[in-house]
């Protein structure tokens, strides 16, 4: 609730949920020009998502799963042929594991969750 002063008077001033309203205006609008950039290029297939600017990379992200076991892998391949930065998440029933590993360039990067600890690895 917010107050305003008149002739030494307090007013108040409802503005509900506005503090909550605010960082879910500033997500949507950070969406609408990350969908809608026309320097972006973006797909979608599967279970994989991909985004490409000329000037950060391409990004692909995908989502496996496992027997007891999610994993959420993001790969960016710079431009210019450097190392590709992988970094990924598996989420078990009651913890999750999170890593950052590199590639070579034009490589894939991999996740395995299934074994203790959890790796990275490329292919």
């Amino acid at each position: 609730m917010a107050q305003s002063y008149q002739n030494g008077e307090a007013l108040a001033y409802d503005f509900g949920d506005l503090e909550m309203r605010i960082p879910g205006l500033a997500f949507a609008t950070l969406a609408y020009l990350f969908v809608f950039a026309p320097v972006a290029a973006q797909q979608a297939v599967g279970n994989t998502i991909t985004a490409d600017r000329k000037d950060i990379g391409k990004v692909q992200t995908r989502i496996e799963n496992y027997d007891q076991a999610l994993g959420v892998v993001i790969q960016l391949a710079r431009p210019h042929g450097n190392n590709v930065e992988c970094n990924a998440v598996c989420y078990f029933p009651s913890s999750s594991r999170p890593l950052a590993w590199r590639c070579e360039p034009d490589k894939k990067c991999d996740l395995h969750c299934t074994v203790n600890p959890p790796v990275g690895g490329c292919s």
